[in-house]
Formats: C-alpha cells, sequence, structure tokens
C-alpha cells in the first residue's frame, strides 16, 4: 500500500524553495538542485508537484495570493484604481511582491517557448479589469482599450525600472501617476 503524502510538507516545500528563490535565478533552479536546498532528493518534488514548472507555478501562487483576488470595481473611484495599481503592480519594497515580479519578467519572457500562458493570462486580465474601468468612466470602446494597455504597460515598465534600479525608482508614485493619468483622460471624454 502506498505511503499517504504529509499535507504539511508540500506547503513546507513551497516556502523552502520561495526563500531561495529571492537569491537564485530560474534558469539555474532543478528539480534535483532543489531536492539539495530542501535536504533530501528530489523524490518529494516531483511527487507533490509533478515537475519544476508546477513547483515554480505553485510558488508564484503563494507569492500571489493576497493580489489573485483583488477585484477592480469598473465604478470604482479614483482613489481605488490607484489603490488597485498599487497594490497589483506595487509594494515591492516587500521581498515577497518584489520576487513576484521578478519571477512575473523571467516566466513571461520564456513561457512561450515551453508552450505555457500563464502570465500572459495575467496580463490580459490586468488588461481587461482596467479596459471595463476606463469604459465605466467613458472612454470609448477602441480608446478604453488603448488606455489600459498604455497603463499595464505603463505600470510593468514603472516594476521593471524598480527591479534594475531599485534605489532610483518609486514604483508606487509611478502606479500612482499612471491612475491619475487615466483619471484626467476620463476627464477630458466625458468633459
Amino acid at each position: 500500500m502506498p505511503r499517504k503524502p504529509d499535507p504539511t510538507l508540500k506547503p513546507a516545500i513551497i516556502e523552502k524553495v520561495t526563500e531561495h528563490l529571492h537569491d537564485t535565478k530560474l534558469e539555474a533552479v532543478s528539480v534535483r538542485s532543489l531536492g539539495r536546498v530542501l535536504g533530501t532528493s528530489a523524490y518529494p518534488i516531483v511527487y507533490h508537484f509533478g515537475s519544476r514548472e508546477s513547483l515554480i507555478d505553485a510558488v508564484v501562487d503563494h507569492l500571489e495570493r493576497d493580489v489573485d483576488d483583488l477585484v477592480l470595481d469598473p465604478e470604482a473611484d479614483d482613489d481605488a484604481l490607484g489603490a488597485w495599481l498599487t497594490a497589483v503592480f506595487g509594494g515591492l519594497h516587500q521581498r515577497e511582491r518584489l520576487l513576484a515580479a521578478r519571477l512575473a519578467f523571467e516566466l513571461g519572457a520564456v513561457e512561450t517557448l515551453d508552450g505555457r500562458d500563464r502570465e500572459r493570462l495575467v496580463h490580459r486580465g490586468h488588461l481587461a479589469a482596467l479596459t471595463a474601468w476606463c469604459s465605466a468612466h467613458g472612454y470609448p470602446a477602441p480608446t478604453a482599450a488603448e488606455a489600459a494597455a498604455d497603463a499595464v504597460r505603463a505600470a510593468r515598465g514603472a516594476q521593471w525600472a524598480f527591479l534594475v534600479d531599485p534605489d532610483e525608482t518609486d514604483v508606487d508614485a509611478a502606479l500612482r501617476t499612471v491612475a491619475d493619468r487615466l483619471v484626467a483622460g476620463a476627464r477630458c471624454v466625458v468633459g
């Protein structure tokens, strides 16, 4: 009879691998190297996750657990828009938020090469949320989609700037500027 899995082991693996990834690039991570980090063989990783990719997805889910549930109400006011942008793309002075942003760039840059689309779906979700907000605030349909795409690109650009030059980048201020531009655009359309 097969052994029953220890339910505490999977979260412990995710925590340990998350800690390891703070100082390790994804290309240097393999199931075998993670086994060494865990002080075991690769077996627990394969048993609980099936593959390196599934484990990395579990780590990203763990890092994004607070952000994944955030919904931007299309009718949200100006302050709520800024708060949503900052919550979703900002907070990079927090160690786990910084790692989540870095992994989004690393995974997004190579995922299409192996047939995956996780980061693309996240990106499209952000576009849809901001397009709905713009539409609800008076932007015409094609302009709403363009404004949303510009906002997401600006938000990702602020994240990238912080990743490469954290001492010279205030990502949260940049995100508030993105929100202000969307609000100003809505006022121009309506006014």
